[in-house]
């Protein structure tokens, strides 16, 4: 195992970020789960820095502080993120031999449904992918994976 090797937890959270709008392909369970902990651990990054902020704040306008440093820290995450975001669902949807077209309906699903939609997303993408190839490209394996680490 190296620092860059495919077993190693950064490499996985690296990688959405390496095929910053790569919609073609397929991407596994993996890198899929890794890289949604760095997300979660980003935001509550910034809620631990929004408490900092409040404490430090004392109770001069620290309800606005709070709320500017929420808004900044999660409005950067979150378009940083957006398109990774887009172009990894895709990706994992190939693995299931899915369309991609169904970002659309995963993202509807996730706007308008809420927590029944966050539930139904990550139980897709918690399926294992196709263990054969399918129309974007042969199943994921360590050589694969490998040479994107390289």
């Amino acid at each position: 195992m190296t620092a860059t090797g495919p077993d190693n937890w950064r490499g996985w959270i690296i990688r959405p970020l390496r095929h910053y709008a790569d919609f073609r392909g397929r991407s596994g369970r993996r890198e899929f789960w890794w890289y949604c902990l760095f997300l979660a651990l980003g935001y509550l990054a910034v809620v631990c820095a929004a408490i900092v902020v409040a404490i430090a704040a004392e109770e001069h306008n620290a309800g606005e502080w709070i709320g500017w440093v929420l808004i900044a820290g999660w409005g950067v995450i979150f378009v940083v993120n957006f398109i990774p975001g887009l172009a990894l669902t895709t990706r994992r949807l190939h693995d299931l031999g899915l369309s991609g077209v169904l970002l659309l309906v995963v993202f509807f699903a996730l706007l308008f449904a809420n927590v029944l939609g966050w539930i139904a997303y990550l139980i897709i993408m918690g399926l294992p992918g196709q263990a054969k190839s399918n129309r974007w490209g042969p199943p994921l394996g360590a050589s694969d994976i490998a040479e994107v680490f390289g």
